[in-house]
């Protein structure tokens, strides 16, 4: 499976920056993998038409044909209630439909899920990690890397080894600039007491827009990160 999984944490914890950067270092290692979020709630309404917000960021430093979600909802709250209010029902067999037809197409899909693990996808509770479940593709959790990460992380990796969800791997997401000791010492922590490795650390930006849009910037924020545990990753996955 040429499909990589990219969750949070908790909800603007970076996943949509992760998920540009994740597609633009594969693409640097050559492969040609598109970001897809098939979910996507807080529309934007722009000169009379409706936009997803985490799909402009692609745009800011991917020139392919942007790929619309399955569901663009209006009203920014869970995907399950935005949906209701819309009279619409999120049908997860879609979603991985997509996910399939996207893989077919190109080398690969970067999958950016909704929110946290536990966001309710529809009315009945069937929840985004249930359907990572059904998914099956490797996932890179992307965490904060101030206080209280450790709790936070390993209470998401152990949700996701309960399930059989497979990891491939850490990214930490400097939201705010962090004492390097303390932010070392959290990756060194919850990487010992998950047994999960640590891909690396997207470094604080003063502008992340100005970053996105510039390849050399873009470049920076992951060439320090350990690619390898992404090829393993996918590797695996093709087994």
């Amino acid at each position: 499976m040429s499909v990589l999984f990219i969750t949070g944490t908790d909800t603007d914890v970076g996943k949509t920056v992760a998920t540009v950067l994740i597609s633009d270092c594969l693409r640097e290692h050559g492969r040609h993998f598109v970001p897809f979020k098939p979910v996507q709630t807080g529309a934007v309404l722009q000169e009379g038409k409706w936009f997803a917000p985490d799909i402009l960021t692609y745009g800011l430093s991917l020139d392919d044909e942007l790929q619309p979600a399955n569901y663009l909802l209006k009203t920014p709250c869970s995907p399950h209630l935005a949906a209701s209010l819309e009279e619409m029902t999120i049908e997860p067999k879609r979603l991985t439909q997509s996910v399939g037809q996207l893989e077919r197409t190109y080398d690969g899909v970067v999958v950016e899920g909704a929110g946290g693990l536990y966001v309710p996808l529809t009315i009945d509770g069937f929840c985004l990690i249930d359907w990572m479940e059904e998914l099956k593709a490797p996932v890179i959790l992307v965490t904060r890397t101030g206080v209280g990460t450790i709790n936070h992380t390993l209470l998401s990796i152990e949700a996701m080894k309960s399930r059989g969800i497979p990891i491939a791997g850490l990214l930490f997401n400097e939201l705010v600039p962090q004492e390097t000791g303390i932010t070392e010492d959290n990756m060194r922590m919850i990487a010992l007491l998950s047994d999960v490795p640590v891909i690396g650390i997207i470094p604080y930006q003063d502008d992340i827009h100005d970053t996105l849009t510039d390849p050399v910037k873009r470049k920076a924020c992951y060439k320090q990160w350990n690619y390898k545990i992404v090829q393993e990753a996918l590797q695996d996955g093709n087994k």
